[in-house]
């Protein structure tokens, strides 16, 4: 992509940000707190990869676990939405048998013991997302205490990277971006950018947040 296409892309993400509009959307009557172009891009990666487990954190109302348990379903996957968050005081879910609801901090080692018991030994691909606690020193425990639950070909997405002046929220702190940075020099090979799905539509809540495992 040009120069001028990401620049043009960088304006549009603050404007859009800003804006708040991504604060009052819907999925099925559902909150759904994600930049439009990432939700279509996850549908594209869930078809390609043929993915059949959705690790999530970061629950909030619910409305990205529904969208990704209605991808399972549609794409006749096996498994389910596992999907974690310290508490249910906003959760608008519908019951759903492709969502299980965890009750947990996402940082903390007993969580990914529990998610690794309910992954099978034969599943497919797995989506990852992490979308909970958006400080630095969360998301650093995150990505080195649940990434290990990923194989070859499974797909992490890290989310909110564009706060901290990524372009949006320079306020924030170090937060996603810093923790994935961080990460990514202290294991080298470990995943690699998915570039071009990142660039696709010109922005995305998540700059170089397009992950594969290796």
């Amino acid at each position: 992509m040009g120069k001028d296409y990401q620049s043009a892309g960088a304006d549009y993400l603050r404007a859009y940000y800003d804006s708040g509009v991504w604060k009052r959307q819907h999925y099925r009557g559902v909150r759904i707190l994600k930049a439009p172009t990432d939700l279509w891009n996850y549908q594209e990666i869930f078809v390609e990869r043929r993915i059949d487990w959705v690790l999530e954190t970061g629950t909030r109302h619910g409305g990205s676990a529904l969208y990704f348990a209605d991808l399972l379903e549609m794409g006749g996957a096996r498994g389910k939405v596992l999907t974690v968050d310290i508490d249910h005081r906003d959760l608008q879910l519908p019951p759903d048998p492709r969502i299980e609801l965890i009750l947990a901090d996402s940082a903390q080692p007993e969580l990914a013991r529990q998610l690794a018991g309910k992954l099978p030994a034969d599943r497919g691909a797995v989506f990852m997302i992490l979308d909970s606690d958006h400080t630095q020193a969360h998301v650093a425990r995150e990505l080195e205490l649940l990434t290990p639950l990923l194989r070859s070909g499974d797909y992490l997405v890290v989310e909110d990277t564009c706060i901290n002046g990524h372009p949006v929220r320079p306020d924030f702190g170090p937060g996603p971006m810093e923790a994935l940075v961080e990460f990514l020099a202290r294991h080298p090979g470990k995943f690699t950018r998915d570039l071009e799905r990142e660039a696709k539509f010109g922005f995305t809540f998540a700059p170089a947040g397009y992950l594969v495992r290796n």
